[in-house]
């Protein structure tokens, strides 16, 4: 695909695949796993006919994604040959072709190519062992930046999609429903702190949980929720990770730690009214310095909207029994009623209408960080 006179440098156990090693032969590719220092006089031929040569530097596929450490062997060939070196970064493979898994997924590859490095580039260094320390950490960089670039929550909505599959087909309607109404918690990824400690109050089947932990690894997620079936099966999905956890309990007797962000999506109208102030300040309080609180709602000063926030409501829970009520009927609160609470905090409250059909609000609660 990349151009029609290449070698590639292969493994030992690609070469003699049952397979596809009978391609990889025909193609004129070459093994190197004893080391290229045997294989410098061939591939000096190869080039001298128009060939490039490409090599995995790692010499294999991290199971991560993360990139491993650079052997030195492609870094003393292009010293032995002067030849020029073309960083190509390889974005969604680890997604679609995980190591050790037979299955293709859904998915997008990105390649970018990075600028040429020269033999008389000594920026990476002048030996072959500093450059391939120091162009291993080139790639890196890139890497994480073309990352952070690529993966946003749209990215992810298959991977999201094929953990709630085979749990029944409500579950599997419902999921994709959901994230799609949600536009995959875009807005939450956005406004939530990257790294550290995030408690997701009423977190139902974990699918934002899930989600925020795939566009930032560095989230600590704690879920929790009153619904023993829902925690079951999120501490199920076969892409939970050791620092996502669930937890079933009820919020009221939940023992709070400090936090650098907290969710509370749509659950507030399950509580009594004192609860609700009771649930907002011990929250805020729970917060550290410069951490996050997002609490989403149906604002009831929204009277022509608010309608349509209780027949969704009356809809999840009476009809397709998605959500449980306990004994307490639905209350939902004002803006107003939030703002007064928050005004006896050293916050800032920002707030975002979350829909042009529902009374749905999120109300961005900031604890000021330490000076």
């Amino acid at each position: 695909m990349l151009h029609p006179k290449i070698v590639l440098l292969t493994n030992d156990w690609v070469w003699n695949s049952p397979f596809f090693g009978a391609v990889v032969k025909m193609a004129d590719y070459y093994p190197v796993t004893a080391g290229v220092e045997g294989s410098v006089d061939l591939l000096a031929d190869r080039v001298k006919q128009g060939y490039s040569i490409v090599i995995f530097p790692e010499g294999t596929r991290s199971p991560d994604g993360n990139i491993k450490r650079f052997h030195k062997g492609a870094f003393l060939l292009a010293e032995k040959l002067n030849l020029d070196i073309l960083p190509l970064v390889i974005h969604g493979t680890a997604n679609t072709m995980t190591k050790n898994d037979f299955l293709l997924k859904d998915g997008s590859i990105t390649l970018k190519f990075l600028p040429r490095i020269s033999p008389t580039n000594v920026s990476f260094g002048t030996t072959y062992s500093e450059r391939a320390k120091k162009i291993g950490n080139h790639f890196r960089k890139e890497f994480l930046l073309l990352s952070k670039k690529i993966e946003e929550p749209l990215y992810f909505k298959d991977q999201l999609l094929s953990s709630y599959i085979y749990k029944g087909p409500v579950l599997e309607w419902y999921t994709r429903f959901k994230i799609r109404n949600e536009n995959y918690y875009q807005i939450f990824h956005e406004i939530l702190p990257k790294n550290g400690k995030i408690l997701d109050i009423g977190c139902g089947y974990g699918m934002m949980a899930h989600m925020l932990h795939c566009t930032s690894p560095q989230r600590q997620i704690l879920g929790i929720d009153y619904d023993e079936d829902k925690i079951l099966l999120a501490k199920n999905i076969p892409t939970r990770k050791t620092n996502m956890n669930f937890e079933h309990c009820n919020v009221l007797s939940f023992a709070f730690e400090k936090y650098d962000g907290i969710i509370m999506s749509d659950i507030l109208h399950y509580l009594r009214p004192k609860e609700q102030i009771s649930m907002i300040c011990k929250s805020i309080e729970s917060l550290l310095p410069g951490g996050t609180l997002v609490i989403r709602d149906g604002n009831t000063e929204y009277k022509d909207r608010h309608l349509k926030t209780q027949i969704t409501e009356f809809l999840s829970t009476k009809i397709f029994s998605f959500n449980m009520t306990g004994e307490n009927e639905l209350s939902f609160l004002s803006g107003s009623t939030i703002r007064k609470i928050v005004a006896s905090y050293d916050v800032t409250i920002n707030e975002i209408e979350n829909s042009r059909i529902t009374s749905n609000v999120l109300f961005i609660i900031k604890s000021n960080p330490v000076s």
